[in-house]
C-alpha cells in the first residue's frame, strides 16, 4: 500500500470511527438511568414552581447547602419577596447553576448564589454531573463552547453511555418502562401538587426526590441518620479561584447587570468540628481568596464565614445538609444582612446608620 492509500485509509477510517462515536453519544442523551431520573424530577418540580411565581422574586442558587440551607418561606414572609430555590448539589457546575437561574430570573429580582467553598476553586467536571446533566439536561452540553464539550467529554463515563444506548434499545422492546418507569411531566407536577396539599397516597422513595421539596423547592427531610463528622469546608487548601469560575461568574454577572437583576453572596454553613479553624492561616487565606473574587465583581457577602458557623446538631445526613431547624436559623441569621442589602438598592444615597 503506498503511502497516500494508507493515509487516505486512515483519513477514512478515523472520520468513520468518529461519527460511530458522535452518533452512539447523541443517541444515549437523555435516557434515564436507575436511579438517577429521581434528578430529572426534582428539576422538572422546581421549575413549575418557578413558573408559577409572578412578583419579585428572590432565587436561591448554589449546592446541596443551599437546596438543604434556607427556609424559603420564612424568608419570604419577612421580604414581601417570592422565594425559590433552585439549587440541587456541590457537584453541579457553576454555569449550569448561573443558566438554571438565567431561565426565570426577570428586571429587579435578586439572586442570592449560597455556593460551597470547592465550587470557587473546581477547575474540572463532576463525573458524577456530567452523568447526571446527559440525562436530565442535554441541553446543557449542546450551550458549551467547544472547550467546555472537550472538557464535559472528558468526564464523561462510557458505561454512562453504553447504559444510555441500552436504555434507547429497551424502549424499543418495552422493558424501559418495566424496569425504570421515569413519570411524565404532567405526573410529576400533579404528584408534587397533592404532595403539597397533603392530599399524596402513593409511595415516596427514600433517597432525594421530587416528593421530598416544599412548595418553595426547599429540601423536607427524610428518615437519613444524622452526620457526625469532620470536614474542613475546602479551606485548607492553597488553589487559586478556578479560571472557569472566574469566566462563569464573567458572563454571569454580566448578563444580570444587563437586566437589573441583583446578586449578593452567602456564606455556607459550616459545622463546628475538630477539622474547622477559621483563624488557620490556610483558611484565611483560602477565605480571602473568596472575597477578593467576589469583590472585583463589586458582590456583597451577606454577613461574615463566622455568622454562618452551626452546631453539630442541626447538620442532616451530611456534612453540608442543615436540619430544618438549622435552615431556620441561618435564614434568621440572613435576614437582617438581606434587608440592609435591599433597603440600600431601595436608596442607594443613603446614609448607613451609625
Amino acid at each position: 500500500m503506498s503511502a497516500s492509500k494508507f493515509l487516505t485509509w486512515f483519513a477514512l477510517s478515523f472520520a468513520g470511527f468518529l461519527a460511530i462515536a458522535v452518533g452512539l453519544f447523541c443517541l444515549h442523551l437523555g435516557q434515564p438511568w436507575w436511579p438517577h431520573h429521581h434528578n430529572r424530577e426534582v428539576r422538572i418540580a422546581k421549575h413549575h414552581i418557578a413558573d408559577s411565581v409572578e412578583g419579585p422574586t428572590i432565587w436561591l442558587h448554589g449546592g446541596s447547602s443551599t437546596w438543604f440551607g434556607f427556609d424559603s418561606k420564612q424568608l419570604s414572609s419577612e421580604t414581601g419577596y417570592e422565594v425559590v430555590n433552585l439549587a440541587f448539589n456541590v457537584t453541579m457546575p457553576s454555569e449550569f447553576c448561573f443558566d438554571e437561574i438565567r431561565r426565570f430570573a426577570k428586571p429587579n429580582d435578586v439572586v442570592i448564589l449560597g455556593l460551597e467553598n470547592s465550587m470557587y476553586f473546581r477547575d474540572y467536571y463532576s463525573s458524577y454531573a456530567v452523568n447526571e446533566l446527559a440525562i436530565w439536561a442535554s441541553d446543557f452540553f449542546w450551550s458549551l463552547s467547544w472547550e467546555r464539550k472537550a472538557k464535559y467529554l472528558k468526564y464523561l463515563s462510557w458505561r454512562k453511555v453504553i447504559s444510555g444506548l441500552v436504555t434507547r434499545l429497551g424502549k424499543i422492546t418495552g422493558s424501559f418502562q418495566r424496569q425504570l418507569k421515569p413519570l411524565e411531566t404532567d405526573q410529576v407536577i400533579a404528584n408534587a401538587k397533592a404532595h403539597w396539599n397533603g392530599d399524596y397516597t402513593g409511595e415516596v422513595p427514600a433517597y432525594y426526590n421530587y416528593l421530598t421539596i416544599n412548595r418553595h423547592g426547599d429540601f423536607e427531610h427524610s428518615n437519613h441518620d444524622r452526620w457526625r463528622g469532620v470536614h474542613n469546608y475546602n479551606l485548607m487548601g492553597d488553589q487559586p479561584i478556578s479560571e472557569m469560575t472566574r469566566q462563569d461568574f464573567t458572563e454571569f454577572i454580566d448578563w444580570t447587570r444587563s437586566n437589573g437583576i441583583h446578586v449578593f453572596m452567602s456564606w455556607m454553613p459550616m459545622a463546628q468540628n475538630e477539622k474547622l479553624d477559621l483563624t488557620h492561616p490556610k483558611a484565611i487565606a483560602s477565605l480571602s481568596r473568596i472575597r477578593s473574587f467576589t469583590t472585583s465583581f463589586d458582590l456583597e457577602f451577606l454577613g461574615a464565614p463566622e455568622d454562618f458557623i452551626v452546631e453539630i446538631d442541626e447538620l442532616y445526613d451530611t456534612s453540608h445538609h442543615l436540619t430544618t431547624a438549622g435552615a431556620s436559623r441561618r435564614t434568621e441569621t440572613l435576614i437582617p444582612f438581606l434587608k440592609a442589602a435591599l433597603a440600600k438598592l431601595e436608596n442607594p444615597s443613603a446614609k448607613p446608620e451609625k
